[in-house]
């Protein structure tokens, strides 16, 4: 795929201990890639700059305006939004672009390998890992740190990320839904599981229920108040 041809846009808050093995994971110089740091107080934005041919931008606050901020950053014609705890896998842009290649997918996504903080975690708690990650895998909405790609077209038709707290994901995907079919590519993005490993129970309530009580009609501000660790 030639670097003029897609941009990778990265959000990130908070999140130095992480950044430089996400961008690392996009492959030098393969692509455009553009962090949008959302004001971090750890050096993110200074470490994410010290990975050669990365732009590095500052927006507000939120996910989805940070992403949207990267979007329009870049005139690149297809884009991959990729959260910073994430790692691509090998052979990514190749899915990516053949998945984008085709006109009647709006969106394409990977699916999820969440490993444990701990190198030397246990076997019970990988397997509880492993097991969330069957969410990646199935017939829902995909979730945003799965990695989406879209093309450039799709992203204005589908009205780009909204300035919300919680859920940009999923509005943007239902959006997408209803502008073509949703492709899971068969590699896997590679995650960490500190959320599910700090309350690994309220964790597992949370991704199964929100986008329920979404769905019902709870605004995103009172979502993120019940996470708590919104990035």
């Amino acid at each position: 795929m030639d670097s003029r041809d897609l941009a990778v846009v990265v959000p990130a808050l908070d999140e130095a201990p992480h950044i430089q093995a996400c961008l690392r994971s996009v492959g030098a110089g393969a692509v455009e890639v553009v962090v949008v740091d959302g004001g971090s107080g750890d050096g993110t934005a200074a470490r994410a700059a010290e990975v050669p041919g990365v732009r590095v931008l500052t927006s507000p606050r939120g996910r989805g305006v940070q992403l949207d901020h990267g979007a329009r950053a870049t005139s690149a014609p297809r884009l991959l939004f990729l959260h910073a705890d994430c790692r691509l896998p090998e052979g990514w842009s190749e899915a990516a672009g053949r998945a984008l290649d085709q006109t009647e997918i709006s969106l394409a996504c990977f699916r999820l390998h969440t490993e444990p903080s701990d190198p030397s975690a246990g076997r019970l708690a990988r397997a509880w890992l492993r097991l969330l990650d069957l969410r990646s895998v199935g017939f829902g909405l995909p979730y945003g740190d799965q990695a989406f790609a879209v093309r450039r077209e799709v992203y204005e038709a589908a009205g780009g990320f909204p300035a919300i707290p919680l859920m940009e994901d999923l509005v943007f995907a239902r959006a997408c839904r209803r502008l073509g079919r949703i492709q899971r590519l068969p590699l896997a993005v590679r995650t960490t599981g500190r959320r599910f490993e700090r309350r690994p129970l309220r964790a597992r309530l949370c991704t199964a229920t929100f986008p329920l009580l979404f769905r019902l009609g709870v605004s995103p501000s009172t979502l993120a108040r019940w996470y708590r660790e919104v990035r």
